[in-house]
């Protein structure tokens, strides 16, 4: 074998010919899951902090466990409970990670916490980090339970799996592989070391294929272009929008001053003097409203307004004067 092809062995496999297969491994999971306690465990050293540090982007480290050389990528978590989602800084942190893992990584390991209860949210949140990195991460993917003290203490963890829908529901998306690493551990389980044995097994039926760091960056970027076209349409029809409203209600008030000045000889009263200033305020307001709520919820974006909700709009405003 030449020294090219030594090469393309190591940059396919992660391995030198005289060496045991490299792994790499990506942990994802939310806030205070306990990714980096993890990382430490099953590089059996303090290499990720973990108490009382947030992880605000992904860190590599790597060790020689077990003859082979194995590297762990650590990522921000996103919140248990969001109000508006993930933000935009974690979900590019995640993605990044898999780049520090080049060409790819062997393992995606979402961590999940057995310290309350798993919800619908949750799961949906854990599903929609998974595919940031592509749909066929699901094939490089294992749900690794971490349970405090006493959590399982009257249950078995298959038991815990199968009375919860959601998690039952998430295991089954990644093909039925899932496995927990203790707060405690137990005399004479080795949870790490089964841990790695199920990672090869799935490397294994994967036939050592990884997941690719080139084609998770690539769709990502495809789909951060999709977005922001999606961003901009939608403030273009709000601007439109707001446009018509604006020229609506300049018709409207074209109209009823048409109407005074039949009904009353032409002569303006002071009242509806005050309406016109109340009713040009208001197309002046909304209008510098279109501009800075460009990026505003676009569920948020005005309807198309009737002839009697300007009406109304008008009245409203005319109040206040």
């Amino acid at each position: 074998m030449d020294s090219e092809e030594v090469m393309v062995e190591m940059k396919e496999t992660g391995k030198s010919p005289d060496s045991q297969p490299g792994l790499r491994i990506i942990l994802i999971g939310e806030r205070e899951a306990g990714k980096s306690a993890v990382g430490n465990a099953i590089l059996g050293s303090e290499m990720f902090d973990t108490v009382g540090v947030r992880t605000r982007e992904a860190v590599k480290r790597q060790r020689e466990v077990a003859e082979r050389q194995v590297t762990v990528v650590d990522t921000p978590g996103w919140e248990w409970f969001p109000s508006r989602g993930s933000s935009l800084g974690v979900r590019r942190e995640i993605v990044r990670g898999v780049s520090l893992c080049q060409p790819g990584p062997h393992a995606v390991l979402l961590v999940v916490p057995l310290s309350f209860s798993f919800t619908k949210r949750e799961r949906q949140a854990a599903e929609e980090h998974v595919e940031l990195l592509g749909e066929r991460a699901w094939g490089h993917t294992v749900v690794l339970f971490t349970v405090k003290g006493g959590r399982l203490k009257d249950a078995t963890l298959e038991e815990e799996v199968e009375e919860s829908e959601e998690l039952q529901g998430l295991v089954e998306r990644c093909g039925g592989r899932y496995h927990a690493l203790y707060g405690r551990s137990r005399k004479g389980h080795d949870a790490v070391a089964e841990l790695l044995e199920k990672l090869d097994n799935m490397v294994a039926k994967n036939r050592g294929e990884l997941l690719s760091s080139e084609e998770v960056l690539e769709e990502a970027r495809e789909k951060e272009e999709e977005e922001e076209r999606r961003h901009q349409e939608e403030d273009r029809e709000r601007e439109e929008d707001l446009r018509r409203a604006k020229e609506a209600l300049r018709e409207l008030e074209m109209e009823e001053e048409k109407e005074e000045v039949q009904g009353e000889g032409g002569k303006a009263t002071e009242e509806s003097t005050r309406q016109q200033r109340g009713r040009r305020r208001y197309t002046d307001e909304k209008s510098d409203t279109g501009v800075e709520s460009s990026s505003a919820d676009p569920t948020s974006a005005p309807p198309h307004l009737t002839w009697s909700d300007l009406r109304a709009i008008r009245d409203q405003r005319c109040k206040t004067q």
